[in-house]
């Protein structure tokens, strides 16, 4: 497992962590919260160190690995048009389903993964052209 995976690992753990903890655990769930930023700090700076110096087969396995990541978690989102159920309530339950995927995704660093992904696949493209 790369830096980055055992990174966006322990986050998706911390955000079940978060999930689990009962509303008053406001110590613990900001020192959860701080590590998370600690990750994703690391995640960043880790992500613009690497990249164009290692062998091309590693960078498609971590781009593999990071499109499996990503996956995951769109696959874990609640589908908002099966929730349209037709009544009075469809624009409150698909506002609610809408703004839980937004959670998701912010927990699992959804916006870390895309970029992540988009400059490795910079770099191959460019591997390819060069």
């Amino acid at each position: 497992m790369s830096d980055l995976d055992s990174i966006f690992s322990e986050m998706s753990e911390i955000s079940t962590r978060l999930d689990e903890l009962p509303d008053d655990a406001f110590e613990e769930r900001a020192a959860l919260e701080r590590r998370r930023e600690e990750l994703r700090a690391r995640a960043a700076a880790l992500s613009d160190s690497m990249g164009d110096l290692r062998p091309t087969a590693e960078i498609q396995a971590e781009l593999i690995s990071l499109r499996e990541r990503l996956n995951a978690v769109e696959v874990s989102e609640i589908d908002v048009v099966s929730q349209h159920g037709g009544s009075g309530l469809e624009a409150s339950v698909a506002s609610d389903a809408i703004g839980i995927n937004r959670r998701i995704e912010e927990a699992s660093g959804v916006d870390q993964l895309q970029s992540r992904i988009r400059k490795l696949e910079q770099v191959l493209a460019e591997r390819a052209d060069g």
